[in-house]
């Protein structure tokens, strides 16, 4: 099983709407093609993809309505005052997510 591991709300350094714009094109992407991941799980600023208002929530909407987990961080809903806004998928731990990246074939990193 394969597991996408993101942990920022954009992919790469340097210019921040380009790094946004690349995230929502890899999530557009993912959520379109085969196979699909086991689970997506998101820490850090990545969590903020999971929430109301994120651009995101159709793709991971999509991916969730396919079978695909999407495991939010708690601890980083915490410390954004995010918690109360997720909109799509399930608050995990980190005992979940060492678990799953354990249990993984292969954790794919983007962010």
């Amino acid at each position: 099983m394969k597991v996408v591991f993101i942990n920022s709300d954009r992919i790469g350094e340097g210019d921040e709407d380009l790094g946004r714009k690349l995230m929502g094109s890899f999530l557009y992407s993912l959520a379109r093609t085969e196979p699909k991941p086991y689970a997506v799980g998101l820490m850090n600023g990545a969590v903020r993809l999971a929430c109301e208002g994120a651009a995101s929530l159709e793709d991971l909407r999509l991916l969730e309505a396919d079978g695909v987990k999407v495991l939010s961080c708690g601890t980083c809903l915490d410390w954004f005052s995010l918690k109360e806004q997720l909109a799509v998928g399930a608050v995990g731990t980190m005992n979940d997510a060492a678990a799953l990246f354990m249990e993984a074939d292969s954790v794919v990193s983007v962010g």
